[in-house]
């Protein structure tokens, strides 16, 4: 019997809509493995940065035992270093991280107790952080956008200059020019809100222009550019309340216009406009008193304006008007006595104002006030020397008048106050790199000529006096 015979018309297949109907039933459970298998690397990647941390919490505790302070930074294989131990690197306790992962340290040892915090981003941008005082959790960053409190200033005598904040954040200090006083506030450290002390001022010298405070809070010291002194004061760290020292001023040579102190409370450093020096002070660590050094000045450039120490204590840093020049210097940790780099000044802008350092130590950067720019330079943590960057200054605008600049203690942000323009610049600063960028936001309005910028410890808030026209007043800015 011949056989069934079969042709193309007896074949069946899938419809084009069954073919249709398949593919995206496929494509669904690939979309589901994928997520899936994405949420599974995204938890493996974030336990093992949990881990990572905790063991350099570990290895920090162990630092800390041996050499009594944390570390003031990690090297580019993350040993930890700090130049008044050794050994320095340590290379018994470096950190190991996970492939691709960077980490972002920094520390506070002139707090009671020391500080630190670590934070470990990952290559596709996770990111979890510790503290000497937390174990590892998430980390969001600051986006460094500035918003003004809803009561967006509060009042100052006349002519507010310089400011400054205490390490807890508590207390706000602010110099009076003409009126010859300090302002004192207390600092809502929630909102970041102030409020005049019950008693608000005490007297200073002659034109007070910069305020500096002590890392423990203890002491206050003001810079009296008319009656040439610098005025001496004790603060109550529970109320923040000042009060002069026995003997409440001490001489500062001709003009002295701003004023620094070291994280370790030991020495004390003021720019002396007029004569073109730093004086070098000791400080009592237990009265608050200052001393002048044996030698009690180095010169600097020409009309020396404004100083900064970084916070190892190995460097100072003072800006010179007249001659556009950085001066640089290495710190004696044991002496405070300065002596001047090999290679003594590098070339800024134009009328150079302030200048501020990263926590890290390996950022500096210079408000210019005529040129109207700032200077980016790299900072050499085992020498002090500075490096101007290959790109090595950025624009903040046209007559703006930059007159002040800080940096968050995390080195994520920089703030720049402008004279003319009555605004606060606000730029993002690449921790690796040093390199700043302008926020999209353009700047905040401040009110008229903002003189002096400071921002808090843990980089909520940032305050800035008014000077002109009038102003008298601080604004008040809560930081994202």
């Amino acid at each position: 019997m011949a056989g069934k015979k079969t042709t193309l018309n007896n074949l069946t297949g899938f419809t084009i809509v069954e073919l249709l109907v398949v593919i995206v039933v496929i494509g669904i459970l690939a979309a589901i493995t994928m997520v899936s298998y994405s949420g599974i690397t995204k938890k493996a990647i974030e336990a093992a940065m949990v881990s990572d941390l905790a063991t350099a919490k570990n290895q920090f505790a162990l630092y800390y035992t041996e050499h009594s302070v944390y570390p003031t930074g990690l090297d580019a294989n993350n040993c930890p270093t700090n130049t008044t131990v050794t050994p320095n690197p340590d290379t018994n306790y470096c950190l190991k991280s996970g492939s691709g992962n960077t980490f972002t340290y920094t520390s506070d040892n002139s707090t009671n107790p020391p500080t630190f915090k670590l934070v470990e981003t990952s290559a596709g941008g996770v990111a979890y952080q510790v503290t000497d005082s937390t174990s590892p959790v998430a980390y969001v960053a600051h986006t460094g956008i500035l918003t003004a409190l809803a009561t967006p200033t509060i009042a100052t005598g006349a002519n507010p200059q310089g400011i400054t904040i205490s390490t807890d954040g508590s207390s706000v200090y602010v110099v009076n020019y003409t009126a010859n006083t300090i302002s004192m506030y207390s600092r809502n450290t929630s909102t970041g809100a102030l409020t005049a002390l019950a008693t608000p001022t005490i007297a200073t010298g002659s034109y007070p222009n910069d305020i500096t405070i002590s890392a423990d809070g203890s002491s206050v010291y003001v810079a009296n550019e008319d009656s040439n002194t610098i005025s001496m004061y004790a603060r109550n760290t529970s109320t923040g309340v000042l009060t002069a020292l026995a003997t409440p001023t001490i001489a500062a040579g001709s003009d002295p216009r701003a004023i620094t102190i070291s994280a370790d409370g030991k020495s004390v450093y003021a720019v002396s406009y007029n004569s073109n020096t730093i004086l070098m002070y000791s400080r009592n660590t237990s009265t608050g008193a200052l001393t002048a050094l044996a030698t009690p000045t180095i010169a600097t450039g020409k009309c020396p304006y404004s100083i900064t120490i970084s916070a190892d204590g190995s460097s100072v840093y003072a800006t010179n008007t007249d001659s556009n020049i950085v001066s640089m210097y290495s710190r004696n940790t044991s002496t405070g006595a300065l002596t001047a780099l090999a290679t003594p000044t590098i070339a800024t802008g134009s009328l150079p104002a302030d200048i501020t350092i990263s926590a890290d130590g390996s950022s500096v950067y210079v408000a210019n006030n005529a040129s109207n720019t700032i200077s980016m330079y790299a900072r050499n943590t085992s020498t002090g020397a500075l490096t101007a960057l290959a790109t090595p200054t950025i624009s903040n605008g046209s007559d703006t008048a930059p007159v002040a600049i800080t940096i968050s203690a995390d080195g994520s942000s920089v703030y720049v106050a402008n004279f003319n323009e009555g605004t606060i610049s606000m730029y993002a600063r690449n921790t690796s790199t040093g390199m700043l960028t302008a926020l999209a936001t353009p700047p905040i309005a401040s009110e008229f000529g903002p003189y002096s910028i400071a921002i808090s410890a843990d980089g909520s808030s940032v305050y800035a006096t008014n000077d002109s026209y009038g102003s008298n007043t601080i604004s008040m800015y809560k930081r994202d």
